[in-house]
C-alpha cells in the first residue's frame, strides 16, 4: 500500500499487523514512515518510540525520529535522536550506513544552526564530509556558516570545493 502511495491504507495495514503482534518493530517503524509522509509527526514519533523500545539499535528509526522531531521544531530532542543514529552508523562499512551517517550529520548541523551553535555546525559538516568527502551540499553549507563566523578564507575554500564537486556530478553540457 505504501509503495502505491495509499498512505492511510498502509497505516491501517500496519495497525492490523500490530493487532496480531504488538512486538513487530518493523510494522511500527514503517507506520512511522507513512505517518511522517502524511505530516502526522507526533504520531510518527510515538511509532518510532515504540519501535525503538523493541529494537534499540535501529539507526533508521533514530534518524527518522530525529527528522520528525525537527519538523515539530523540537530541535534539542531532534539533535539527541540524530546523535543516536550517528553512533550506530559509524562502525559498519556499508553504503546504507554511509548514507544514513552523512545525512544524520547534515540534519544535526541544520538543527544546531537553528539553535545558533555555529562552531558545532562546522564540526557536524566536517563529520559528514569525513563520510562522503564529495558531498557538495555539505561543502556549500559549511562555507556559508564559516562566512557567518567571519572565517572568509575558509568559507571561500569550502564554497570552491562545493562548486568543484557539483560540477563533477553535474557536468556542463558541451556546446
Amino acid at each position: 500500500m505504501y509503495k502505491l502511495g495509499r498512505l492511510e491504507a498502509a497505516i491501517d495495514s500496519y495497525d492490523k499487523a500490530l493487532e496480531f503482534n504488538h512486538n513487530d518493530d518493523e510494522a511500527l517503524f514503517f507506520r512511522g514512515v507513512a505517518q511522517v509522509d502524511l505530516g502526522l509527526f507526533e504520531e510518527a514519533i510515538a511509532s518510532y518510540n515504540k519501535s525503538l523500545e523493541l529494537k534499540l539499535n535501529n539507526h533508521e528509526a533514530w534518524y527518522n525520529r530525529g527528522i520528525a522531531l525537527g519538523k515539530l521544531e523540537r530541535l534539542e530532542e531532534a539533535n539527541a535522536s540524530l546523535d543516536q543514529a550517528i553512533k550506530m552508523t559509524t562502525f559498519p562499512n556499508s553504503l546504507e550506513v554511509e548514507i544514513y551517517g552523512c545525512e544524520a550529520w547534515k540534519n544535526r548541523a541544520l538543527a544546531l544552526y537553528i539553535l545558533g551553535k555555529l562552531e558545532a555546525v562546522i564540526s557536524s559538516y566536517d563529520n559528514a564530509l569525513a563520510i562522503q568527502p564529495n558531498d557538495y551540499e555539505s561543502w556549500y553549507n559549511r562555507g556559508i556558516v564559516l562566512g557567518n563566523l567571519g572565517r572568509l578564507e575558509e568559507a571561500i575554500a569550502s564554497i570552491d570545493r562545493a562548486i568543484q564537486n557539483f560540477l563533477t556530478v553535474n557536468p556542463r553540457p558541451k556546446s
